[in-house]
């Protein structure tokens, strides 16, 4: 592990250390455990084809697939 500074205001720096007692962790550990937990769900989804359609794919013609699912009818 590398070692680095963060600063945090008195109030956060409060709530930290409140957070980390309850759950008998270092601030540290529970820092390291926040800030991986926020990296993990800020990564951008990367989308897998499952396959192809029969047609030619429903992007080709989306507006018609939209049509025919009823989307855009008054």
């Amino acid at each position: 592990m590398e070692r680095t500074t963060i600063y945090l205001d008195a109030e956060l720096r409060r709530r930290l250390k409140d957070a980390a007692s309850r759950a008998h962790v270092s601030e540290a550990s529970m820092i390291r455990e926040a800030l991986a937990a926020y990296l993990v769900e800020k990564q951008p989804v990367a989308l897998v084809p499952v396959g192809r359609s029969k047609d030619g794919g429903v992007a080709a013609r989306d507006e018609e697939a939209l049509e025919e699912l009823g989307f855009g009818r008054e």
